[in-house]
């Protein structure tokens, strides 16, 4: 199994918004040297608090153009786009303000599909492949501030979660957007942040309630699964479930009968940086069940592009057959929603 082709697995993160600029060309010429698979976009560049690859309309759509002569007519462009604070394409560059999902969940059925509609067919518009949104967490912890504070969840109630998230994937779906459910296996119950360490959902996640909007959703045509970086020590006592094969695998696929892509939540947070390597992490999400392994490349400073690294981790240490079957499935995805593979 060639780095190029272990490539295919990783969706990176590239600095700059205009074709020519200096370390836009250099990630993209690191990215297609290890043949990556997908790009994430962002509108901060966390390390440095400036702009990252959003300005405006105009020059998303001229960035991901670039994007895909530099790598490809197949390579996913993915983006966060969940709405309120959790949104990239924001009211700051010059895109529509978008309810919350708490708000969203309290729209009627033809207004939900009106905002749906809205927000899949931007993303179309400008050439966007996969959306990392809805995130189905239920608001079960009043206290967890980056999930139920900032108003990401679209209830307490599975059937208020799988309802209002249930507009969303159709109106993607209509649009030709791939769509990822997140947080798996439930982050709305826990009391921490995955991006300042590893939170342990062990005493508060609530296994039916947490895992119903996942047993009638992630069975849909075009949609992933995106695994968080939650420590459930009854289920793996030293990895949280994007490394654990017993709930990546076990419990996603097992238990679940979940086919699709699994998503890495982004190794370059803290829960995992503080523990593992980028590469150690990459090829433990890959072996525990990954498909996609998300590198923001946007939370640690003083780094090199990770791309090359990375696709060399999984190439020189991953079956060539567990690759392959995580690049089958990202084709198939890719199928679903009209990319060509």
């Amino acid at each position: 199994m060639t780095p190029s082709l272990a490539g295919r697995l990783l969706c990176l993160g590239i600095r700059g918004a205009d074709p020519g600029d200096d370390l836009l060309e250099h990630d993209l010429d690191t990215c297609a040297r290890a043949g990556v698979g997908a790009v994430i976009l962002f509108d901060v560049d966390v390390p440095t608090g400036g702009p990252r690859n959003v300005r405006d309309r105009e020059q998303v759509a001229a960035l991901v153009t670039h994007i895909r002569r530099r790598l490809g007519p197949d390579v996913l462009v993915t983006i966060d786009q969940e709405g309120g604070r959790a949104t990239r394409l924001n009211p700051r560059h010059g895109f529509a303000v978008t309810p919350t999902a708490e708000e969203f969940a309290a729209l009627d059925t033809a207004a939900q599909s009106g905002v749906a509609a809205a927000q899949a067919q931007l993303l179309r518009d400008l050439d966007i492949d996969l959306n990392f949104a809805p995130c189905v967490d239920l608001a079960l912890e009043p206290s967890n501030q980056i999930i139920v504070g900032y108003g990401r969840s679209y209830g307490g109630k599975p059937e208020q979660v799988i309802r209002a998230a249930r507009s969303i994937l159709d109106a993607h779906a209509g649009a030709g957007v791939g769509a990822c459910l997140k947080h798996f296996p439930g982050h709305g119950s826990s009391r921490g942040d995955t991006h300042l360490g590893v939170v342990d959902i062990t005493d508060t996640w609530r296994c039916e309630d947490e895992l119903t909007p996942y047993r009638a959703l992630a069975g849909c045509p075009g949609v992933a699964v995106m695994v968080g970086h939650l420590l459930h020590r009854e289920m793996d006592a030293e990895r949280p479930a994007v490394l654990s094969h017993a709930i990546t695998t076990g419990l996603l696929r097992g238990d679940l009968g979940f086919d699709g892509v699994i998503v890495t939540d982004s190794i370059d947070m803290r829960a995992i940086s503080d523990r593992w390597s980028p590469a150690e992490a990459a090829v433990l999400a890959v072996e525990a069940g990954a498909d996609l392994v998300v590198d923001g490349f946007n939370l640690l400073p003083d780094r090199e592009h990770p791309a090359v690294e990375l696709a060399t981790a999984l190439a020189t240490t991953v079956s060539a057959e567990r690759l392959a079957e995580s690049v089958g499935r990202l084709d198939r995805l890719r199928a679903e929603i009209g990319r060509p593979a």
